[in-house]
This record gives structure tokens, C-alpha cells and sequence, in this order.
């Protein structure tokens, strides 16, 4: 008894550095490469992983794959612990009888655990990768150790795992391989170099058909099958990996990203943009960056800077999250805040002219004093003053207060010259402000990864539609004419100090465009401006995305005296708040009736469908029952709002 237990102590000692010394390193299985996939989850941007390029499976994988890698590699692999007997022995006996090595043993968990731990080619080496695959086998799941050989497995050129291999050689996911496609990557990690398509065809060829017949042999392909895969043409070249977003990848890798990732970008779009940006001529020492979000702030296509590799222009510097001046690209942010706070009009009738502000005296962008306009008027043709006077009113710790709920920073001292750009603000940033006045109910914080949290804030969907109808009457770049009244899209521009930013930012319902154009050291660019360096870049961003929907915009009403807004008469008679009203059958219409109101009158119902009524005999229609807001604007500027429900027969909704 004493024996057994003394060798049974001797035994445990031994056994536990062997099972360490059998261990493999398992967490380089987690060791990917960088893939961003576009909002298709068509592949975007690949970066290297060292010198390879490796990815996990990313799906279902080509059942034809892997009945043919079994048949071909390790036909028992569901039978054995890791190490075939059987195997070796068949091995040993072909090997003898044909007087040199005609055939191997090694399982498919042989080949992963020296993919895991590469060995010399010695008796020791095959030991411990013996071992290896038994400690493999004995830890993991027989799926498991087949997936690390679908991740590990070199597959020619830099390329390991069939996921990586089928998109290189093929240019499709491994669940689509053909048979002859699926042959020749099973026989590729044999021997990864001599068996590439590209270089020595007649030798992947031979390989490939001898997988397929070895397919036949075991009644996996039929003959026609079989003859059909032996016909089928090898590729002749590899595919490149996508490479359309070197500023995104650095900041997925910065995050400590690998793997497939999915984003918000396009594809299509994205090549468009870099195209686009190779055509731009800019001066040297200038660079240029651009986004393109959709209103809920998704990145649709993003340019960090013209060229990333171009070093005497900071190429590789991601310019869309530097901060930069903006200029006078929040100035409609403030308007629209100052009259959701109720502390301005865009009728209300402002002096320009030379004034201190508590010791701050700002100038027009033209040196010259405007006189008297409205608010309106001084964004349409952003005057500096009225803009400053609009944050006096606010206040500028409020209008910070409310961009950092919306997910904006500015960096620098809070105060009045934030209104003309002494500030800093990244272009990300300013795009995703944008959202609350394209998309007309909230802003949201641009994004670009799919897993991201989107940060949304309300915003007054009327004031974003005051705001916008100014930002559709200003004059475009290169005497480019209006289509109708009012642009189809809103434009605003912004012009830092001394010309080192140029900013313009373009949008319709559907998208935000903001551009960047400026020198990356700050240097003095005196002929460059908003209007005329940036705002024509993205107009023809703009262009070719294709018509989008205009922006809801509501117009200002005639000017009026200051202060003169707050004493409003008109009142809504009918209907009023929180009325249920029950139609019978065929009718869906009410008259409003508005005391003190001036015609025409403007209703907006639920922020989106803007309904105009010419006279007190119009009607309002409702395209649907259920709940619906109303806001009311006649042409002096007054305004109401209520809400309401409207109901089917019986009082039930339909």
C-alpha cells in the first residue's frame, strides 16, 4: 500500500511538468487581424496582423471544405484523441514499401499544435507535438480544435485561416466555395508556397485534383462532380484586401480593436470620396478632410486628409478629430438655441453697428457696419455682431453647456468669441451638432462604429426649421445659381484666423456633409474662406450622393420691433390641448380656428409634415389616427403649440 502510494506521488510529480511542457499557447487564437466591414458587411479596410494576415471564422464555412479537408487530412478525426495509431501505422508501412516518405500522420490536431508551437523537424519536436495534440484534444472540443485550424492554417502569400484564404484567393466567404475552389484550399497549407495558383499553376493544379480525387474515392463528389471541379479554372491572381480607411483603422487599433468590425460606413460611398479627394488640387501645405453622416449621426464615408501617406502634408494625421476654429460654423447652432430659450426672434429687428460687448468688440468678417436687419437676415449673411449679441442672450456657459450634451467638446476659453470661432472644435463634432438641424427632432453624436452608443439630445424641432430656412437662402460658391427659391439643402460656412480653417457644412434631410480645408501647422492662408475653398468641395460631395429631400425649413415672418415678439395675440380657439377627437367613417379633417392669427399659417405635425393654410375656411387633414402635435406659426411669427389625439368610430383607433 505504501508502494502504490509512493508511486502514485512520484507519478503526479512527473505528470505535472509534462502537462505543462505539452501546453500550448492557446490565446494566439485571439490574435487577429484588423477588419472594419462596411454597414453591408462588405469588407472596408484590412490591416496586418505583424507580418500576416489572420481571422477567426467569421460564419458558416463550406461544407464541402470541410468534408473534403477530412477525407483528405484526417479521415478519423472524430474517432481519435489527437494522435491516429492507425494513421502511423498505415504511414510507416507506405513509407517502407515505396522506400521513401509517400505519406504522413499527422492529424488535424497535430497540425494545430505545431501551428501553435512550430518545431524542428527531430523526434523531440515530434513528440511534444504529439503531446501537444492529446493536450489539445483533452482541453477543447473536437469543434474547437477544427475552428484553430480554420483560423491557423497558411494558406500562401501572408494569408492563414480560411476565412482570410477564401476572400483572398476567391474573393467570397468560405461558405460559397465551389468543390474545385475548396480543393485547392485544402491542399494550399501543404505545401502554402509551392502550391500558390498565381505562381506555379500546374503544381496547384496536381495538388488540387489530387484532393479531388481522393473526394471521389470516398463517394463525396459524383462523377460528374468530379469532372466538373477537374475542369474548373485556377485564379490567376490574388484579390487586395480593402485598404479604403488608414485614419479609421489607426483609431480602431488605438482602441485596441482586432477582428471583424463592423461600422457604419459604406462602401461604395467611401470610394467614391477617396476618388473624389485625389482630384482635389490644393496648394502645398494644404490638406483637406470630410464627412459625410446620416442624420441620425452614422458615418457614412469619412477622409481623415487627402493622402495618408503623404508625409510633408501630416497625411497621416486624422484631421476631422483635430480641433480646429470653426469660424462661424456654430453660429446657427446659436440662433437656434437662443429662440428655443426664448431670448430671440429672427423677426426682431437688430442695430449693427460698432458695439462693446463688456469689453469685447467684435468686427464684421467686411469691416463695415450693416445697420438694421433682422436676425434672420444677419445668419443668412452671418454677420458677426448679431451673432455675438444672440450668445450675450443666451450665454455662453449655456450654448457649452448645451453642445456637450450633445457629445461636442470645445477646447479653449468659454466666452463671447465662440460665436466667430475663437474657439476649438473637432469637425466630427460640429458634424454630428448638424444632425439636430437636418434631422429637425435631435442631434446625435457622429459615429462610426455599429457597436457604438448612440448619444442623442432633443432638439425643438421648430426652431431646427426656422433656423434651416436661413441656411437655404445664402449665396453659393462660384456664382452657382439657385434651383428654385429656397436650395434644396442648407449651407453654412466658417473661416478661422487668418484663413488656416476653412469649414463648410452641407445638409438635406437624408445627410450632414462638413469639410475641412486648412494647413495642418496653422500657417496664414488669406485668400481661403468657407464660401470659397471648402463650400464647393462639399456641394459636390453633395452632388454625387444624389438628390436628397430637402430640409424641413419653416420662414421667418415680416421684421418686427424688438421685443415686440413677446406680446403675442393670436390663440388657438379649436382645437385645443390634449382634445380626442373621433372621426365617422370618410372623414379625417378638422378647420382650425386661430383668433388674432394673420394667414397664411404654418402647421407642422409631429416635426415632420409641414401643412400650410391659406385662410380660416382651409382644412387639416390627418393622415392617420394616433397621437399628433401641432405646432402653429401664422405670418407675424406667432406661434402655438398643442397636442391631440385622433381616434377612429367608436372612439377606437384604426
Amino acid at each position: 500500500m505504501k508502494l502504490f502510494a509512493a508511486t502514485f506521488i512520484v507519478a503526479g510529480l512527473l505528470a505535472q511538468p509534462l502537462v505543462q511542457w505539452a501546453a500550448l499557447p492557446m490565446e494566439r487564437l485571439d490574435q487577429q487581424s484588423l477588419v472594419l466591414a462596411d454597414n453591408q458587411g462588405e469588407w472596408l479596410h484590412v490591416r496586418l496582423l505583424g507580418e500576416s494576415y489572420r481571422l477567426q471564422p467569421q460564419g458558416e464555412v463550406s461544407q464541402a471544405y470541410i468534408n473534403l479537408l477530412l477525407a483528405y487530412e484526417d479521415r478519423r478525426f472524430y474517432q481519435h484523441p489527437g494522435v491516429d495509431p492507425l494513421a502511423i501505422v498505415r504511414a510507416t508501412i507506405n513509407n517502407v514499401s515505396h522506400g521513401r516518405v509517400v505519406s504522413g500522420a499527422s492529424t488535424i490536431s497535430m497540425q494545430v499544435s505545431r501551428l501553435l508551437r512550430p518545431h524542428t523537424r527531430t523526434l523531440a519536436g515530434k513528440v511534444r507535438q504529439a503531446m501537444g495534440a492529446l493536450w489539445l484534444e483533452a482541453h477543447y472540443s473536437k469543434q474547437e480544435v477544427l475552428n484553430a485550424y480554420l483560423t491557423l492554417a497558411p494558406f500562401g502569400a501572408n494569408v492563414e485561416g480560411i476565412e482570410m484564404a477564401s476572400r483572398y484567393w476567391f474573393d467570397k466567404s468560405p461558405v460559397a466555395l465551389t468543390h474545385a475552389e475548396a480543393a485547392l484550399l485544402v491542399a494550399l497549407p501543404q505545401r502554402p508556397a509551392k502550391h500558390r495558383p498565381d505562381r506555379f499553376p500546374e503544381i496547384a493544379r496536381a495538388a488540387r485534383d489530387r484532393v479531388l480525387r481522393k473526394g471521389f474515392e470516398s463517394g463525396l463528389l459524383t462523377l460528374a462532380e468530379y469532372t466538373d471541379a477537374t475542369l474548373s479554372p485556377l485564379p490567376v491572381n490574388s484579390v487586395s484586401f480593402a485598404q479604403l480607411d488608414h485614419h479609421l483603422a489607426d483609431r480602431a487599433m488605438a482602441k485596441g480593436l482586432s477582428g471583424l468590425n463592423a461600422t457604419t460606413l459604406n462602401r461604395t460611398t467611401q470610394r467614391n470620396l477617396n476618388a473624389m479627394s485625389a482630384n482635389w488640387a490644393l496648394p502645398p501645405g494644404v490638406n483637406v478632410s470630410a464627412l459625410v453622416l446620416d442624420t441620425n449621426g452614422a458615418m457614412v464615408a469619412h477622409l481623415g486628409s487627402q493622402d495618408y501617406f503623404n508625409a510633408r502634408s501630416s497625411g497621416a494625421v486624422d484631421f476631422s478629430v483635430q480641433a480646429r476654429s470653426p469660424g462661424s460654423a456654430l453660429k446657427p447652432l446659436i440662433y437656434a438655441y437662443a429662440e428655443t430659450a426664448g431670448v430671440l426672434r429672427f423677426e426682431e429687428i437688430y442695430t449693427d453697428q460698432h458695439t462693446d460687448f463688456g469689453g469685447y468688440t467684435p468686427d464684421n468678417f467686411d469691416h463695415s457696419e450693416k445697420g438694421q436687419q433682422t436676425f434672420g437676415d444677419a445668419l443668412t449673411r452671418s454677420h458677426n455682431r448679431a451673432a455675438v449679441e444672440a450668445l450675450q442672450r443666451l450665454s455662453p456657459a449655456a450654448f457649452e453647456s448645451e453642445l456637450r450634451a450633445r457629445g461636442a467638446t470645445l477646447y479653449g476659453d468659454i466666452g463671447l468669441p465662440i460665436a466667430v470661432g475663437g474657439i476649438g472644435l473637432t469637425l466630427q463634432d460640429l458634424a454630428g451638432l448638424y444632425t439636430g438641424l437636418a434631422q429637425g427632432q435631435h442631434s446625435s453624436k457622429a459615429h462610426w462604429l455599429k457597436s457604438a452608443e448612440a448619444v442623442t439630445r432633443p432638439m425643438n424641432d421648430r426652431s431646427a426649421a426656422r433656423t434651416t430656412h436661413h441656411l437655404r437662402r445664402v449665396a453659393l460658391p462660384e456664382n452657382r445659381a439657385r434651383t428654385s427659391t429656397l436650395n434644396n439643402f442648407a449651407l453654412k460656412t466658417g473661416t478661422g484666423p487668418r484663413g488656416s480653417d476653412a469649414l463648410s457644412v452641407v445638409y438635406t434631410r437624408d445627410h450632414v456633409i462638413a469639410v475641412w480645408v486648412g494647413s495642418p501647422d496653422n500657417a496664414e492662408l488669406p485668400s481661403h474662406t468657407g464660401l470659397q475653398t471648402a463650400a464647393p468641395i462639399a456641394l459636390a460631395i453633395l452632388d454625387a450622393l444624389g438628390p436628397g429631400r430637402p430640409p424641413l425649413s419653416l420662414a421667418s415672418g415680416p421684421a418686427i420691433k424688438p421685443d415686440s415678439w413677446r406680446q403675442q395675440s393670436m390663440k388657438v380657439v379649436f382645437p385645443c390641448n390634449g382634445l380626442e377627437l373621433a372621426f365617422p367613417p370618410g372623414r379625417d379633417a378638422i378647420r382650425p380656428r386661430l383668433t388674432g392669427a394673420e394667414y397664411p399659417v404654418s402647421v407642422v405635425l409631429n416635426g415632420q409634415q409641414l401643412v400650410t393654410l391659406e385662410s380660416p375656411r382651409d382644412t387639416l387633414r390627418f393622415p392617420t389616427a394616433g397621437f399628433w402635435t401641432l405646432d402653429i406659426q401664422d405670418a407675424r411669427s406667432q406661434h402655438a403649440s398643442l397636442a391631440l389625439r385622433v381616434m377612429g368610430q367608436s372612439g377606437s383607433e384604426q
